[in-house]
């Protein structure tokens, strides 16, 4: 009979959700699937606030079932789920595989001395950046190790890069749409750069979900001009495509505190260069001058600089591209599978 491995993460029920927990744990079930393991519970923490009894249901019916767990879990899920996984791990005989969600592991660890136990308990910590694994590591968690962040795309050809460019040029965001994302920092800039060259040399496309008190809000400073315009909400496998004739991705975010942003991985998948302030784990995802223009965290003002040099670099914007493709593969479905199924040891029908 075929070993049972249960998912315990947010898919969101019956909703639709566009933040990176729930579509990393809906790509890592579906990736199990394709990969050839059929037998793979649904554990969603979704129910644990909306059904409780659902949730309890689908819990015990995975330990009654599953030997083996892929655990994707947020801050407020590990507090309730950290205690219950260690008791399974260690008196239950359940393998627990913690795959990592967020920046924030290491701090948490620290903070409250129980969660070194709990993690330590496990068969594995798969943290999505090298840092993170790290410093785990030093407090001591051994069982910590690097598996990058994935996702499923048709990474670009170097023949299907977009390389011809003309004024506009067309930069985007593609993150969740907030203040805190850096959203009005990046039409400032444009705004800037096209008021001191009296003409509208750059545009900036807006992509992703908001919530609709900030984008009436959006809405009022988009009316200024026509260089900045909100273009709603892409599919998760339909990034590549949506991307594709840009000249750079801007991720000028206010959380120094990211984890490993999937808007990273669909913009090299893209062969679109990053230019981006310097978020906490910035560094393993972008090479500055390579794949990407990166600018120090503490001063916000270098976006505009940035953006002015990418448009005077036009052939080291080229070799970026080409270069990002390269990157993508280290984020590829292919390549993080094949870690997860050897380590778990899983046979595929």
């Amino acid at each position: 009979k075929a070993m049972r491995i249960g998912i315990i993460g947010h898919f969101g029920g019956k909703e639709k959700f566009n933040d990176g927990q729930t579509v990393k744990t809906i790509a890592i079930y579906d990736a199990l699937k394709r990969y050839g393991i059929e037998n793979v519970d649904r554990i969603d923490t979704y129910y644990i606030k909306k059904n409780p009894f659902s949730f309890i249901a689908q819990f015990l019916g995975g330990m009654v079932r599953d030997k083996k767990y892929i655990v994707l879990l947020s801050s407020k899920g590990r507090k309730v789920l950290f205690p219950v996984l260690s008791f399974m791990s260690r008196y239950m005989n359940k393998e627990v595989y913690h795959y990592g969600i967020g920046g924030r592991l290491a701090r948490e660890v620290s903070e409250k001395p129980k969660w070194k136990k709990y993690v330590s308990s496990f068969k594995s910590n798969w943290m999505e950046s090298v840092e993170l694994a790290d410093q785990l590591q030093k407090m001591g968690v051994r069982n910590a190790s690097y598996l990058p962040n994935f996702k499923r795309l048709n990474i670009l050809k170097e023949s299907e890069l977009c390389t011809e460019y003309s004024v506009p040029f067309k930069f985007c965001t593609f993150s969740r749409v907030m203040k805190e994302k850096g959203i009005e920092d990046a039409i400032e800039a444009i705004r800037a750069i096209n008021s001191e060259h009296g003409r509208k040399i750059v545009a900036l496309d807006i992509y992703g979900p908001a919530e609709n008190s900030y984008l009436d809000y959006l809405n009022e400073i988009l009316k200024k001009d026509d260089a900045c315009a909100y273009r709603g909400v892409v599919p998760a496998n339909e990034s590549v495509e949506a991307l594709i004739d840009y000249y750079a991705l801007l991720f000028p975010t206010h959380w120094k505190h990211e984890g490993i942003p999937g808007t990273i991985i669909d913009a090299l998948s893209a062969g679109v260069p990053v230019i981006t302030r310097r978020w906490q784990y910035c560094d393993e995802m972008i090479d500055d001058g390579k794949t990407g223009l990166v600018y120090d965290f503490n001063q916000p003002d270098l976006l505009k600089e940035r953006i002015e040099y990418a448009i005077t670099h036009q052939d080291e914007m080229t070799l970026m591209k080409k270069n990002c493709l390269k990157k993508a593969v280290l984020y590829s479905e292919g390549h993080v599978m094949r870690q997860i199924i050897r380590e778990m040891e899983v046979e595929r029908i």
